[in-house]
């Protein structure tokens, strides 16, 4: 059986970070029932159970100390004004999409113009809030340049553009307001937290794959493994977009502080 896969924690943000260990710990709270008294914990180990009560006690601090960031209301300000201008982008296209069939010829080549900016984008709704923000303010740079502004006029879609404006400005504002507050109140708790969560989620990743290396090979571990993997796979996945998002806010004048990767793959060893 294979062992489990490695994991770069040290790249999550703080939300996904939690999110991880909030599955993570769910799968975990079986662990115990795995403790083969035939096989030895590894050397210096304290064992799974041990374990798993301290990674749990870990979790659950790291939680608390993003409470604070969570409370706020700016939070929910946010997420409601995430879905408005979700709303205007969806109207926009749509009224582009039924121009596509405008019996205008001028009218139709503008449709398609401007269609194409956001198909250039890619699937809005797969990317997070500051993913969206990038795209949409390439969206809003393109609306300048002469052949869409032309198209924009050419549909008469000029509220919708001011409209998207405001809302995506908005966003960004509220978005500022949220660092504003948080900024200095919580990071060096949460980075404590952090660090801790992954040491003892490290102990138990190791420990397991101790557990496989000598034979243990039931349908239930098995299963389990799996899953752990498919945790992992999951939020490995949400790792690499966020990455790729960031690298593409930076090309649209967003910075980007790529980060040297921590070498994490010898949490498996």
């Amino acid at each position: 059986m294979s062992s489990i896969n490695s994991m770069k924690l040290t790249r999550m943000k703080n939300d996904i970070h939690l999110q991880f260990h909030e599955r993570v710990n769910r799968l975990m709270s079986i662990a115990e029932k795995f403790v083969d008294d035939k096989v030895k914990p590894k050397k210096n180990s304290i064992g799974i159970k041990k374990l798993y009560e301290l990674y749990n006690e870990a979790y659950k601090k790291e939680a608390t100390s993003m409470t604070v960031v969570i409370k706020s209301d700016i939070i929910k300000r946010l997420s409601k004004q995430d879905k408005v201008r979700d709303s205007v982008y969806n109207g926009f296209i749509i009224i582009l999409k039924a121009n596509k069939s405008h019996f205008d010829a001028k009218s139709r080549i503008a449709a398609n113009k401007l269609l194409l900016i956001f198909k250039h984008c890619g699937d809005i709704s797969s990317k997070s809030p500051e993913g969206k923000t990038a795209a949409f303010n390439e969206i809003l740079r393109e609306f300048e340049r002469t052949e869409h502004a032309e198209a924009i006029k050419t549909l008469q879609l000029f509220n919708w553009k001011k409209k998207f404006e405001e809302e995506n400005a908005f966003f960004n504002k509220l978005m500022f307001k949220k660092y504003s507050e948080t900024i200095g109140r919580t990071p060096l708790l949460t980075k404590y937290t952090r660090i801790e969560t992954d040491k003892y989620y490290r102990g138990l990743v190791a420990e397991l794959n101790h557990y496989i290396s000598k034979g243990v090979n039931t349908p239930e571990f098995n299963k389990f493994i799996d899953d752990l993997n498919a945790i992992i796979k999951h939020f490995s996945n949400i790792i690499e977009q966020d990455l790729n998002e960031r690298k593409n806010a930076k090309d649209n004048d967003y910075d980007y502080d790529e980060e040297e990767d921590e070498d994490e793959d010898n949490d498996n060893d």
